[in-house]
């Protein structure tokens, strides 16, 4: 089983639903919100795709012996729901992001998010008490990931950026009486999320070092290097990447996640193949480097010659 072409229909309905949802809010909100889903399409060129959003209530369909149309539903809750978060990601992180067209836009969507997830869940149901853990993980770890530095000391809180994600799986589980799997799938779903995380901070780090935004390849350079965030530079990580192979300690922090994962009982096949992608894309990332190296090592005229023959 494929962990994302076995669901491309399955998804063609979900991003069809939530267009038709959105295209339903008033003006002009209704265009803010089509155009915000479309940088989120996963059939969309260009567009960002946050695989693991749209697919975790697929891969948990077998676990939690869903019906098509409850992993349908609760795709689009967790659609709406990263929508939410993004736009408040937005508002963080940027002054170019306008709060007077985003804000009332967020809130449609989380109220989207809502009137599904209380279909499923009256409100004395335990799972609106995983839902004020999770947001609340989420809100404690954007707030003091820089001042605490999670990476170095406590990583499991960067995965709980992401904490709302676990809603769906969560979901899955008390919908078919398997709540005692709940702490396993919250465990496995850290590790995911880590390395998940590990890897957009390897594409983005220039980027966030210079806005002084966390990330978890700099904290391991920090380390590394016994330097503090204010004097860290780029050479220092180009340093620690290409010439430490830096990039190489990085990687095995990935696998070793992987490792833990293969020993839990719960078994969602899907889920360990999408991290298994991760980490061999950091894996390769890492081997191009150090190939890069090599050729360099061999002088220039064998250096060329691999580049344009």
């Amino acid at each position: 089983m494929n962990w994302l072409h076995d669901y491309e229909e399955e998804l063609r309905i979900v991003f069809h639903d939530c267009r038709h949802i959105i295209s339903q809010f008033p003006d002009p909100l209704n265009a803010y919100g089509l155009s915000y889903l479309h940088h989120f399409n996963v059939f969309e060129t260009e567009s960002h795709k946050n695989y693991i959003c749209y697919l975790l209530p697929f891969w948990f369909q077998e676990n939690g012996r869903l019906t098509a149309q409850d992993c349908r539903q609760m795709s689009i809750g967790n659609v709406f729901l990263m929508l939410y978060f993004f736009i408040q990601d937005d508002l963080m992180d940027t002054s170019t992001t306008s709060a007077f067209s985003t804000l009332p836009l967020a809130n449609l969507l989380y109220i989207e998010f809502l009137n599904i997830y209380r279909s499923y869940f009256p409100g004395k149901s335990p799972f609106w008490t995983y839902f004020n853990r999770y947001i609340s993980e989420w809100a404690e770890s954007v707030s003091n990931e820089n001042r605490e530095d999670y990476f170095r000391v406590e990583q499991v809180k960067v995965a709980y950026k992401a904490s709302p994600l676990k809603l769906s799986s969560t979901a899955a589980l008390l919908l078919s009486d398997q709540d005692t799997l709940i702490p396993q799938s919250e465990e496995m779903l850290h590790y995911v999320l880590l390395t998940l995380q590990m890897l957009d901070d390897y594409e983005d780090w220039k980027e966030d070092l210079e806005e002084g935004s966390y990330n978890c390849l700099l904290s391991l350079t920090r380390q590394e290097l016994n330097c503090d965030k204010d004097s860290l530079t780029q050479a220092d990580v180009k340093e620690f990447i290409y010439t430490n192979r830096g990039l190489e300690r990085f990687t095995q922090i990935a696998w070793d996640h992987h490792n833990r994962l293969l020993g839990y009982s719960l078994k969602v096949p899907n889920l360990l193949d999408f991290h298994h992608r991760l980490t061999n894309n950091l894996m390769q990332i890492s081997a191009a480097i150090e190939t890069e190296k090599k050729l360099l090592q061999s002088g220039g005229l064998h250096y060329w010659l691999s580049k344009n023959m």
